[in-house]
């Protein structure tokens, strides 16, 4: 395997406010009203904030178009409905139009713990089914979930259960099977699930990376193609700058690395086709930083793009609605 190779990233879109940049997760590209742009969530706005917000900028005018929500969302995908979006929030999976500004939920996870609510998540192949996890909001206690949710009937599914953080996700086809990669953070590493959708049944093969050896915690985690994954590292240490790495899923090898300068709580990678290449965008965060820590990681919160080795991109994944 050719040696790791190593990129800067730089800023790309600037929080208008500290409530902006207080914890940016889930990027994605979307066609809105025909053009394209890039989607993501703001989980919540403050320590103490029980909302959060959709935030959406165009590539072709950089116009920036902002959407309250009356929760804390964790993850957001485009449809096949123009204009509508998928959210999970709170605790409710549900549809959102963007033009009437309408939040519709369909399904509701069987956990009445005050404490978990809606993380991260990832479209199925296929585009009906999406698997997505919880999290302890105190980041403490294995109180937690990886979930199933599947178009048309609107069920949600527990798979597997006594998670800290379930975050980032890939969903790969290996035959005419699923396997599904997930990330519950506290464990530093990446595991090998064989999901059945129509059982809707996770069964637990193997540990397909370990991360130990690399600053911070694993947080979002997005397919790269060829077999790899990319992943964020949220490092809550008082470092200055952040990092993001692509592993080969087959060795656990690094084969890329991506530098974030002074933003080190970095949480969330996406790739996006442009005109000139495939780039990277991610999302960094604010969240928990002391203010001394603050004053020397300036782009904290911000978006952040950077080059690639990749020359073709996964397409991103679309909930099939109809």
């Amino acid at each position: 395997m050719p040696s790791a190779t190593y990129h800067e990233a730089r800023v790309f879109i600037t929080g208008d406010t500290e409530e902006d940049r207080f914890l940016p997760e889930g990027p994605r590209p979307i066609v809105l009203e025909g053009r394209d742009a890039l989607l993501w969530v703001n989980i919540q706005t403050a320590p103490d904030a029980t909302a959060g917000a959709l935030h959406l900028r165009f590539w072709d005018t950089g116009e920036h178009r902002v959407w309250p929500l009356p929760g804390r969302p964790g993850f957001v995908f485009p449809t096949s409905r123009p204009g509508v979006v998928l959210i999970g929030m709170g605790k409710e999976v549900g549809l959102y139009d963007l033009a009437h500004r309408e939040w519709h939920p369909l399904a509701t996870i069987a956990d009445p713990n005050p404490r978990t609510i809606i993380n991260d998540g990832e479209v199925a192949p296929g585009g009906r089914a999406v698997v997505f996890g919880t999290k302890d909001t105190h980041f403490a206690d294995p109180i937690a979930g990886l979930y199933l949710f599947t178009v048309g009937d609107n069920v949600v599914s527990l798979l597997a259960g006594e998670q800290v953080c379930s975050n980032g996700k890939v969903l790969a086809r290996d035959g005419s099977d699923l396997v599904l990669f997930d990330i519950d953070t506290p464990t530093r590493r990446v595991v090998r699930y064989r999901l059945d959708v129509a059982a809707r049944i996770a069964t637990l093969e193997s540990v397909a990376v370990e991360v130990l050896e690399f600053p911070g915690f694993p947080d979002g985690m997005r397919d790269a193609g060829e077999g790899t994954a990319i992943i964020a590292f949220y490092n809550p240490d008082p470092v200055k700058d952040g990092r993001a790495v692509r592993f080969d899923l087959a060795s656990g090898k690094a084969v890329e690395h991506w530098s974030i300068p002074t933003s080190p709580r970095v949480t969330c990678p996406c790739l996006v086709q442009r005109p000139d290449g495939v780039k990277l965008v991610l999302t960094t965060a604010t969240e928990g930083m002391p203010a001394t820590l603050r004053e020397s990681a300036t782009e904290a919160g911000n978006l952040f793009l950077a080059e690639t080795d990749l020359v073709a991109c996964p397409p991103p994944g679309l909930v099939q609605l109809d």
